[in-house]
């Protein structure tokens, strides 16, 4: 991988942050940010009188402030304060991109190194919350923050080494780090859980670093999996976390919407909760959009929530099901009608996956990430990248290998966008439904189509009604069409009108009776509409093919 954007330096008081900083700096002719410095001259008093004189919660949101704004340029050192890794939103701002050094020393050490600062430099260098007994006050700050520092990409004992010693392992660190792809591409900032999301070939063997890593206890890892991927993957992924002295367990569902049931789900509880899985396990869901909801779902509800690892094999679940932590099964009413919202900790996209995969499931794939290109102008984005992308490409059935990974990236930067504005769906998210109005109740017709093939349609659908309401050029359904078709996707429903309006009034995404539309608006981007003429809707349908 290129070299990272930024540098982020955390750990406790005394550790050596600023220092290292300033040789890292000028050893890679980077910017130097010392983020404690920043909020003292923005503040115009030292850290430990805003302390007094305001309290933490106020300082804590300055210093986020500072942050964000750290992380948002490139060529960057930036060393931070000792409690900055407490906040979850930080972590999210400043990981990805960037390689993260930890650095300690022991509670004696830690101490004697702030109070000889204190000494030197007099009021400005006191530890607000080191007052009273410091050691105590260290020890149990160390205890409290030692996990958060634990999630650095490599954390460096400063008392063990002299600062130039300090200095050559960093910068080793920086050089392996970013070459075995440990630099997320991503990070969706979640109450519950930071969903850190990596993309890149060959990104699956870096697996055991990266779960030791985030989760340090975890010594059991549940591979769930299906018999079309497992045969070709299972044992690749798999052997190298057991070499590395992970206790690895697999579960082979059968592949097809038919494992998102009540019944599976139960089977796969069953087996955890029969063979001593415990609250550090972690459940890694290898496969497509269906092992990655079904396994998602049995991690969230699992001795009331276990760890979890997207693994995503199919170019569908790459670029759209792996990522924003949506999990479910199937009833008879209709797909995904219960789940729950449940961020993996871990996203890893390898597109070396999608090697095997069938070419009609490649297909399926394209269809979101058509979608995505239509909706990115709407998108936090705002930008029109990926339609320019693919607009561009010679082939879409299938894009050429030098090219799928930047169009894999530009879907997840736009999925995560949306997701990180709009996390449990409540507004912006539903953008993301372009083409799922209608194309979930076209799937839920005999499931004659795959899910893209039916989205694809959908899309059409909404379009023509976007037209019919003289919200988009006609030449934006032409556009669409021929999208799908280079995609190789159909661009005609073999059905009935009527039974499409039927499964839409199941449509989960309905509140209180009122449907809900995504459609296309002007050139490109889309918005939320309610209200749509049933007559509109069902002309619209028979536009495409519907009887």
């Amino acid at each position: 991988m290129a070299t990272p954007d930024r540098i982020v330096i955390i750990g406790p008081s005394g550790s050596g942050k600023s220092h290292l900083g300033s040789l890292l700096a000028s050893a890679l002719d980077m910017e130097l940010i010392d983020t404690d410095s920043v909020i003292e001259a923005r503040i115009g008093m030292s850290i430990d009188e805003f302390f007094e004189r305001f309290g933490e919660p106020a300082f804590r949101a300055i210093e986020s402030d500072v942050i964000h704004e750290a992380s948002a340029g490139a060529g960057r050192v930036v060393a931070t304060g000792g409690g900055a890794v407490l906040a979850p939103s930080n972590w999210a701002a400043l990981r990805p991109g960037s390689v993260i050094i930890g650095l300690t020393a022991d509670v004696e050490t830690l101490v004697d190194r702030v109070a000889n600062q204190t000494a030197r430099v007099g009021r400005n260098a006191v530890r607000p919350n080191m007052a009273g007994d410091p050691y105590s006050r260290m020890r149990e700050m160390l205890e409290n923050r030692g996990p958060l520092y634990a999630q650095a990409d490599i954390v460096i004992d400063t008392e063990r080494h002299p600062a130039d010693e300090v200095l050559e392992i960093a910068l080793g660190a920086i050089r392996q780090q970013s070459g075995k792809h440990l630099v997320p591409s991503l990070s969706i900032d979640s109450p519950l859980e930071r969903s850190d999301l990596y993309v890149g070939r060959g990104i699956r063997q870096s697996l055991d670093g990266l779960v030791k890593k985030r989760w340090p206890a975890a010594q059991k890892l549940w591979f769930i999996s299906d018999d079309h991927v497992a045969p070709h993957w299972l044992d690749d992924v798999s052997a190298s976390s057991m070499s590395s002295g992970y206790d690895v367990r697999s579960i082979v569902v059968p592949a097809g919407e038919a494992s998102k049931s009540f019944d599976r789900l139960g089977t796969i509880l069953e087996e955890m909760t029969a063979n001593g899985v415990s609250r550090s396990d972690v459940v890694v869901a290898l496969g497509g959009g269906v092992v990655g909801d079904l396994a998602g779902l049995a991690a969230a509800i699992c001795l009331r929530g276990l760890s979890l690892v997207q693994l995503p094999t199919s170019l569908l679940s790459m670029v759209d099901s792996s990522v924003g932590g949506k999990t479910g099964i199937n009833t008879r009413s209709g797909k995904n009608m219960v789940g729950a919202f449940y961020q993996p900790g871990l996203v890893l996209i390898d597109t070396d996956f999608l090697s095997t995969l069938p070419a009609e499931e490649y297909r399926s794939g394209m269809a979101e990430v058509i979608k995505h290109g239509e909706i990115q102008p709407s998108t936090p984005l705002q930008t029109d990248t990926l339609s320019s992308l693919l607009g561009s490409l010679p082939a879409l059935d299938p894009i050429d290998d030098g090219q799928i990974d930047e169009i894999v990236l530009q879907n997840v930067r736009t999925k995560h966008s949306v997701v990180q504005e709009d996390e449990r769906e409540s507004g912006l998210r539903m953008i993301l439904n372009f083409g799922h109005t209608s194309g979930h109740a076209i799937e839920a017709d005999g499931y004659r189509y795959r899910h893209g093939e039916a989205v694809g349609l959908g899309m059409l659908v909404a379009t023509h009604i976007a037209i019919t309401l003289d919200l988009c050029p006609a030449d934006r359904f032409d556009r669409i069409e021929e999208l799908l078709e280079r995609a190789g996707l159909p661009t005609r429903y073999d059905g009935a009108v009527g039974a499409v309006i039927e499964n839409m009034k199941s449509d989960k995404k309905n509140v209180s009776g009122v449907q809900r539309w995504i459609l296309p608006v002007g050139g490109s981007g889309v918005e939320i509409r309610t209200g749509i003429d049933p007559g509109v809707v069902a002309e619209s349908i028979a536009a495409i093919g519907g009887r």
